[in-house]
């Protein structure tokens, strides 16, 4: 594959284990919520490691930035592109769902906590600024570390790659001394921990799984099976003895690293051989950006209602929670249907596409 090349081919396998992410974080936190608010302990808590499914998102993100985007980098005309194709992707559907979940708010007070209808939180949480609570539709807290790395890419396409690299390997040097707490930043410097937070490593460790590929992929894809098997049953393994509370991990050099091989794996696959995937698979890793978004604030809905009635006692360790996981799972689809996909379409024909016209083609 020429260096400069981007590829077309859509990668079936990294989509599935997207779907596959988002329903790990669905279920943990069914059980956080269970457990916080019903004193319930759902599926035997094997999905107490569900936040793992985080870890998989973020390295898929630092390798998408390579392995796509990575002709643009040391290219400052594609800067204003790169941004908008990004801001398309993250912010429309993110707004909505925060805007409904202020809507509930305003209608039922009882729901909110005490700072969400503050303006000034309402404001840093719509922009997906770094702030020291999490936003209002708290998994936006991800989101936050994501438009933080398209800032830190964009300085790779801004600059000549000579001052990005220096730029870019001075702020890592910091950030691994502060993973390795040689350097630390006082709790109430939440903007030191988010430019230097140890969650962005596993962003460089998706780029560097991006660069193996492009160089190695075809020596590794003889090993493609044998390497996606050990990152599955590694991903596997360490989620029972983490539910046991067997081992406590750092889920950096765990999952981080496990996420790293499973998408080079599941990338040599995807090339060599295209496999059939379920269209049900398909639709679950399409439809994960809506139903991460959505899944929060139904669980809490459904588990505060069943709190404030009293009925926890109906909430069973595994049915239940199984029933709300497919309906939050629905839900998310439903709404990748008739919203996500038909907006991001509109979008990407009428403001993406059109900036890549000549002036006078797009007027």
């Amino acid at each position: 594959m020429a260096k400069g090349s981007t590829p077309h081919k859509k990668l079936n396998l990294l989509q599935v284990y997207r779907g596959i992410a988002a329903l790990l974080v669905v279920l943990f936190h069914i059980n956080q919520m269970s457990v916080e608010r019903l004193g319930q302990v759902t599926f035997f808590n094997l999905f107490e490691a569900g936040w793992s499914g985080v870890d998989y998102f973020f390295v898929l993100s630092g390798f998408i930035m390579v392995y796509v985007h990575r002709s643009a980098i040391g290219q400052k005309n594609q800067l204003k592109s790169f941004l908008v194709k990004r801001a398309v992707r993250i912010y429309p559907i993110y707004w909505i769902i925060t805007l409904g979940v202020l809507c509930f708010f305003l209608a039922i007070p009882g729901f909110a906590n005490n700072n969400d209808l503050n303006l000034g939180r309402i404001v840093v949480s719509l922009l997906l600024l770094p702030q020291n609570d999490k936003p209002i539709l708290d998994v936006g807290w991800t989101l936050i570390y994501e438009i933080y790395f398209y800032f830190l890419f964009s300085i790779a396409i801004w600059l000549k790659p000579k001052q990005s690299a220096s730029i870019l390997s001075a702020w890592l040097f910091v950030t691994v001394l502060h993973y390795l707490k040689i350097v630390q930043f006082g709790p109430d410097a939440f903007l030191l921990n988010q430019v230097f937070g140890n969650m962005n490593l596993e962003f460089v460790m998706g780029c560097f799984a991006g660069y193996i590929t492009i160089k190695y992929g075809n020596k590794l894809s003889n090993y493609r099976w044998v390497l996606f098997g050990i990152a599955n049953l590694g991903w596997v393994v360490l989620t029972v003895l983490l539910a046991a509370k067997i081992v406590e991990v750092d889920r950096i050099n765990t999952f981080g690293i496990l996420a790293g091989l499973l998408i080079v794996s599941a990338t040599a696959i995807d090339l060599k051989e295209s496999p059939r995937i379920p269209y049900f698979f398909v639709l679950l890793g399409d439809a994960s950006y809506s139903i991460f978004l959505i899944h929060s604030p139904l669980i809490s809905a459904a588990t505060k209602v069943l709190q404030k009635g009293n009925l926890a006692r109906y909430f069973d360790g595994f049915f239940m929670p199984a029933l709300l996981a497919v309906v939050t799972v629905v839900a998310g689809c439903i709404f990748y249907s008739l919203v996500e996909k038909p907006l991001t379409v509109y979008l990407r024909k009428n403001v993406v596409e059109k900036m890549s016209l000549p002036k006078a083609q797009a007027s």
